[in-house]
């Protein structure tokens, strides 16, 4: 008998073939998945779907990306296997500010200007750039073996999405849960643009502790202040000295015995020769700095909401590009925040007014692209009051329709929504979905008609000298309205159009697909993302469909370096996903991940479990082999009719199945992962594999109870790749196609029923 089965499974050169043996056979397509089971007189159960995290397509996937398909694949087999049409959504993220950040780098090592080339030669180049980018994480993502529905594939910028989140822009609009405010943002001097929170980082920096003497106004507080403090005035403590230009008053706490007879009174706001409050406010820590604040509602957000209960004005003195603007003497104007923080502490200096300057090392909020320090600054820009929202989000949570896994993390996203404020959804950006939405005369008439209420065109006209062309009004729509308007520039936060997939990809709530697979099953992502993805999906799910967009919420955790610290380039402390393919294979990562990575806790890389793990890989192929190797040609025909009986060996494993499976219905992938490879190696491979060979021993080929025997023995294999499979696709397959060539199996395992 020859046999011509490779002595060894070689990852490199089989996972590439297999793979293309699941495209040809079209089992990725929930339709297909259905016909097979209509065909083989098998029921047909709810189909099963997951919508993936798109990877922002500005970059290879790194290893968390493949490891978190590995969940959605093992999820996604399972249900295929157990009379579900299966549906993966894949897709691409334009990913607004990190792909115009990444591009525009790109420009920059080419010795090319972003500003030079111009809005719409930069958005044409950026989505080849982007294109490009997506074949390669479209081959990364078939590396880790996803069993995704490429001919669905999207790309959040597609025109037939696009349409569907501007008609939620729409509604929003018409139900009054959209506007333009003048309210304080993140934003980076450097991309010029404002920030969300997750798109900043902490850092810790040197800076300055500057104590500053505020004088009091009233020649009878001086005195007491020069009698409790040695200074006629109040002293606050500041790391921002630059922002005094802009504030509006200081704070005490009203338990404060130092400052309680100083509330009311006003102190000079130095170099500016303002005079501002003394007021009472019982979140100031007595025990920061001097236990007085100073308070500048247009730069921090912790004063901009006392600016909002004390009623106080707000003076912006930093433009969006970090330098000092607004109403202060002309020699700080133009100046950058540093320099003007220098130039202030001099002059302090020379009036006496300069206590002291403490060096200190303090957390900064830095844009996480460019690493600049963040300014928060007032400015216009469009937000949505979620709120309405938030309170059915989390009555759908309350009600049991949503489960987040592990339910702790349910708890802090009931807290999120309970906390929840008005989201600022306009971007300064080129790429992305430009804001749908025009101006009468121009935007700056609009803001300014909005934030002086009972004034006219006429007054607009007075104060800039200049003829308005318009009325101020907006109209939405994608094309130009008639007469004089201005296009928004901004383009929508990428949450907007991210937050609304579960339904966008399916055609909204009027497609064919959405009908038929809306809403979805799962979501699978990683821990830190909760509040700025999971939180919008359940919001815009009910919002547009009147339903939760899937019931169930799994949060992976971060695969980090093998010290445990977070995988970064700049660090070098990266892994490459195709180093490990190259060296281990896909099954063996997949089988680390699923032993590691337990619901919302992080996974340092170990790569000796990787390598354990391609040891039982190649215990699979090689037990295997075994078998087939020892049934002979002229068995074939009489083992593929054999009526296998319901020995213990069989008992064993028909209960192994049940138990794996209901792990998988747990999401415990971890106890699936190892049980399978007990059960194999310990059961099938050391006990059952050596029992049957003495069981069979000296008996003459074809023999009944050789047939009987090996009839069981390839049972047991069958039913064990079987349920293997969803967690180590490839090698699984891989024997399988060795069965069907000797005519002991047939089709495709991905498709075969548990």
């Amino acid at each position: 008998m020859e046999r011509n089965i490779p002595k060894v499974f070689e990852s490199t050169t089989s996972e590439p073939e297999i793979y293309k043996l699941w495209e040809s056979s079209g089992y990725s397509t929930p339709e297909k998945v259905e016909e097979y089971l209509r065909e083989n007189g098998l029921n047909v159960e709810k189909p099963f779907t997951i919508t993936l995290p798109p990877p922002n397509a500005n970059g290879n996937l790194h290893l968390g990306h493949m490891c978190g398909y590995s969940f959605h694949d093992a999820f996604a087999r399972f249900n295929r296997m157990t009379g579900h049409p299966t549906l993966l959504v894949p897709g691409k993220d334009h990913a607004g500010i990190q792909t115009e950040s990444a591009f525009t780098k790109v420009l920059q090592n080419n010795g090319e200007d972003k500003w030079e080339m111009g809005r719409d030669e930069f958005y044409k180049r950026c989505y080849d750039f982007c294109m490009q980018n997506a074949d390669n994480a479209r081959t990364q993502e078939k590396n880790i073996g996803l069993s995704a529905d490429y001919s669905r594939e999207f790309f959040t910028l597609d025109p037939k999405l696009t349409k569907i989140i501007y008609e939620t822009f729409y509604k929003m609009y018409e139900d009054g849960m959209v506007y333009r405010d003048k309210r304080i943002v993140n934003v980076c001097p450097s991309c010029k643009t404002a920030l969300a929170d997750i798109d900043t980082d902490h850092e810790e920096r040197r800076g300055i502790f500057a104590y500053i003497i505020y004088p009091l106004i009233d020649e009878a507080d001086k005195q007491l202040a020069k009698e409790r403090f040695g200074v006629e005035g109040i002293t606050v403590a500041t790391t921002r000295p630059e922002t005094m230009l802009g504030d509006t008053a200081v704070a005490v706490n009203p338990n404060d015995p130092r400052y309680k007879e100083f509330i009311g009174k006003k102190v000079l706001l130095p170099i500016a020769n303002r005079e501002i409050p003394i007021i009472a406010e019982e979140e100031v820590d007595l025990e920061t700095g001097t236990g007085a604040l100073k308070v500048t509602p247009a730069h921090s957000p912790v004063d901009f909401e006392i600016g909002k209960r004390q009623g106080l004005e707000i003076i912006n003195v930093i433009d969006e590009e970090g330098k000092m603007t607004g109403n202060i003497p002309d020699r700080f104007k133009g100046m950058g925040t540093t320099d003007c923080s220098r130039a202030l502490c001099g002059e302090l200096t020379e009036l006496g007014l300069l206590v002291r300057i403490e060096n200190i090392k303090h957390e900064v909020a830095v844009c996480e692209r460019c690493g600049t320090p963040i300014e928060p600054v007032i400015s216009n820009q469009w937000y949505a009051n979620v709120e309405p929202l938030a309170k059915k989000a989390l009555e759908a949570l309350h009600n049991g329709d949503v489960k987040v896994i592990p339910e702790g993390q349910q708890k802090a996203l009931e807290f999120f929504y309970e906390n929840i404020q008005p989201w600022c959804i306009s971007r300064q950006l080129w790429w992305g979905q430009r804001i749908p939405v025009w101006y009468s005369g121009s935007k700056k008439l609009h803001d300014w008609l909005n934030e002086n209420q009972g004034k006219t065109v006429g007054d607009f006209e007075k104060e800039f000298n200049v003829k308005a062309n318009g009325t101020g009004e907006i109209k939405l729509g994608e094309d130009s309205p008639e007469g004089i308007w201005e296009q928004e520039s901004d383009m929508f936060d990428t949450w907007f159009s991210s937050g609304q997939v579960p339904f966008s990809t399916l055609g909204g709530p009027e497609g064919d697909d959405y009908k038929k697979y809306y809403p979805t099953q799962m979501m699978i992502h990683a821990r830190d993302i909760l509040f700025w993805w999971t939180a919008r999906m359940i919001m815009f799910g009910l919002y547009r469909t009147g339903e939760v967009p899937y019931s169930t919420v799994l949060l992976t955790g971060m695969i980090l370096a093998a010290d445990g610290s977070k995988m970064s380039k700049s660090k070098g402390n990266g892994i490459e996903p195709n180093d490990v393919f190259q060296k281990y294979g896909a099954d063996a990562l997949r089988l680390w991940y699923y032993s590691d990575a337990l619901p919302g806790s992080n996974a340092p890389l170990r790569e000796e479990k990787i390598k354990g793990n391609r040891n039982f890989v190649n215990k699979i192929w090689n037990a295997s082999r075994f078998i087939l190797m020892n049934i002979e040609d002229e068995e074939i025909e009489k083992i593929q009719g054999k009526e296998v009986a319901d020995t213990d060996r069989v008992k064993a494993t028909k209960e192994h199945i049940e138990k794996v499976g209901k792990y998988l219905e747990k999401y415990q992938l971890n106890l699936g992962a190892e049980t399978i490879r007990e059960f194999f190696w310990h059961e099938l491979c050391d006990k059952w594999i050596e029992e049957i060979k003495t069981e069979i021993k000296d008996q003459p080929v074809g023999s009944d109870l050789r047939i009987e025997k090996l009839s069981e023995l390839l049972w047991l294999l069958k039913k064990n790749l079987k349920i293997m499979h969803p967690f180590v696709p490839f090698v699984t397959e891989a024997v399988w196609q060795e069965l069907v060539k000797l005519g002991l199996a047939e089709g495709v395992l991905m498709v075969e029923q548990i």
